[in-house]
């Protein structure tokens, strides 16, 4: 159920006439390539022949594509399974769209992350360098941003869940960027089949605007005097809209400043609801009309902190690498580990730790890549997950990692070997197969490919069968 009358006074005749017969259409399927894993150019030159699809560029996102023709399968090839493009409504690829980066090695924080697709945007914008924490205070949407974060192959990412009130406290003038999708009402007009809109009470609409201020405080207190936060929603509801803009703008007349993003987007917010009249800059929002750009309705304002702010503050919670079981590895630890990948597979990983300043963690027989900024900034903030996992020593071989091998597939220049397409499709489903012989040594792990150099997953060669190391997610 929407309130689509009640957005009548909020347009001119003939647009609110469009916004009718927009939200009577079906929502176009709509994806954003992963840059981490490939270049622009080779995706669309490959992937709509591949799969028949008509590709139209989402007009404010260069990597992503809304798809008309054989439009099912874009949720079955293996590109999706393999995290090199995640399924999205193309209103929610503005957020990440909107930030300055001008920093090349930031502190960002997504604030109320889950299901993770805004923040493998960001990822992919900041060119997985830095530190993104990615929080979400939610502990049951926890596993499915986690699986979202390792398809997309993140080195550089933070798992955290804690109540996104406290980071302002917690980490006050830290952050270059931050980005808070606020929970909402989810009032959009037009929405994807899979989700279903509900009827919301007044009363819980004024609560969730109460949380949304709240947040939103909490998210310009921690980012620092010059840096920038996305406020975003995927509702039209002014009250949770504007009216929270509104309340910022109340609260730090002086520090925080609402920035054009003409460049990027002309869909101006609103200056008024009804008798309420909001303050001149709120305009400068963005209010994603579904009949705009044939997406959803979605909200965004781009704030800018001009000046540090007064703000209470407390320690966070803490608990050091090392009891969590993680101890950096030594000198000679580390050159095994880039001499057995080197050796082994054709890949560079000492290359990748100095371009994206990473350092390398062990856990028991488990090594880790972890950003540096991460461990001088908050090596003691307790985290579900950082960085990504290399691989495990296993009787004294190194076996990469599948989140290794799928970010880097195309680095590997050794122990590759490709499957027919017969023998693909058997891969696929996990089978382990019995009718093909690896040229590699008993025991080898291997790259699986198909003969598009596609990567498929890992598997083990034994004596009667390759084995299959298909990730289970």
């Amino acid at each position: 159920m929407n309130r689509l009358e009640d957005y009548r006074p909020l347009l001119a005749a003939d647009q609110f006439a469009q916004l009718q017969r927009s939200i009577a259409h079906p929502l176009p399927p709509a994806l954003r390539v992963n840059t981490l894993k490939i270049d622009l150019d080779t995706a669309r030159r490959t992937w709509p022949i591949e799969y028949g699809w008509q590709v139209q560029s989402v007009p404010f996102c260069e990597s992503g594509w809304q798809i008309s023709g054989n439009e099912e399968a874009h949720s079955r090839t293996i590109e999706h399974r393999t995290g090199f493009y995640y399924i999205q409504d193309a209103a929610s690829m503005l957020p990440a769209e909107m930030f300055n980066y001008s920093v090349e090695f930031p502190l960002v924080l997504d604030m109320a992350a889950s299901p993770g697709g805004k923040t493998t945007h960001l990822l992919s914008k900041i060119n997985d360098r830095g530190v993104l924490i990615a929080n979400d205070s939610s502990s049951g949407r926890i596993a499915g941003l986690r699986s979202n974060l390792q398809s997309w192959g993140t080195l550089s990412s933070a798992l955290t869940s804690y109540p996104g009130e406290r980071f302002g406290e917690w980490w006050p003038d830290t952050f270059d960027y931050v980005l808070l999708d606020a929970p909402c009402s989810g009032e959009s007009l037009r929405t994807a089949e899979r989700r279903k809109t509900r009827f919301v009470s007044a009363k819980e609409r004024l609560q969730l605007q109460q949380r949304q201020i709240k947040l939103l405080h909490s998210a310009f207190q921690a980012v620092k005097p010059g840096g920038q936060v996305v406020y975003a929603t995927c509702t039209l509801a002014p009250e949770e809209d504007e009216a929270v803009i509104e309340a910022l703008l109340k609260a730090y007349p002086h520090a925080a400043a609402i920035e054009s993003v003409e460049n990027l987007v002309t869909a101006p917010a609103l200056t008024h609801d009804g008798d309420v009249e909001f303050h001149a800059d709120v305009a400068r929002a963005v209010r994603l009309w579904p009949h705009l750009y044939d997406t959803s309705g979605f909200f965004a304002a781009l704030i800018r902190k001009r000046e540090k702010v007064e703000a209470p503050s407390s320690i966070p919670p803490q608990r050091t690498l090392a009891h969590a079981g993680f101890a950096p590895a030594n000198e000679s630890q580390q050159r095994e580990v880039i001499n057995a990948l080197l050796n082994g597979y054709g890949f560079d990983l000492g290359g990748v730790l100095e371009g994206q300043r990473l350092e390398l963690l062990k856990r028991g027989e488990s090594v880790y890549a972890v950003p540096t900024q991460f461990i001088s900034h908050f090596g003691d903030f307790p985290c579900i997950a950082i960085g990504m996992l290399i691989g495990e020593w296993n009787d004294g071989t190194f076996v990469p990692s599948h989140e290794l091998i799928a970010r880097c597939s195309s680095q590997f220049t050794g122990q590759r070997f490709a499957l027919n397409a017969d023998h693909v499709k058997q891969w696929l489903t996990g089978q382990d197969l019995r009718t093909v012989t690896p040229p590699y040594a008993t025991g080898s792990i291997i790259l699986i490919e198909d003969e598009q150099h596609r990567y498929l997953g890992r598997g083990k060669v034994l004596r009667e069968r390759l084995r299959n190391l298909l990730s289970k997610r």
